[in-house]
């Protein structure tokens, strides 16, 4: 009877253990080689002045190109956050008058 709850509690910690590491691999396939999505289109640019750039150009914009993307995911967060600040605001402005 004892030897049941132990398999028991040893099957639970097995099956918690390979939900991490299915967690784990399905994060690791989304962040890539270089810690970013990859990239179909280069750079996200379909530019004509990109195929006149050399070695070094590419790798400075391949540099360039993840900071600009994660600080427009940042900005567009941050003015999510202030509209919804701003309808909750609004909401209440409404109430303290009466229109609901």
């Amino acid at each position: 009877m004892l030897d049941d709850g132990l398999d028991r509690l040893l099957r639970l910690a097995e099956a918690q253990q390979a939900a991490e590491d299915r967690k784990v691999a399905e994060v690791a396939a989304l962040i890539g080689d270089n810690g970013g999505p990859p990239l179909d289109d280069p750079f996200g640019i379909g530019a004509p002045w990109l195929q006149y750039a050399d070695e070094a150009d590419l790798a400075r914009l391949a540099k360039l190109h993840p900071r600009i993307m994660r600080r427009q995911k940042i900005l567009s967060d941050t003015i999510a956050e202030r509209t919804k600040i701003m309808k909750r605001c609004i909401r209440r402005m409404r109430r303290a008058r009466g229109q609901n």
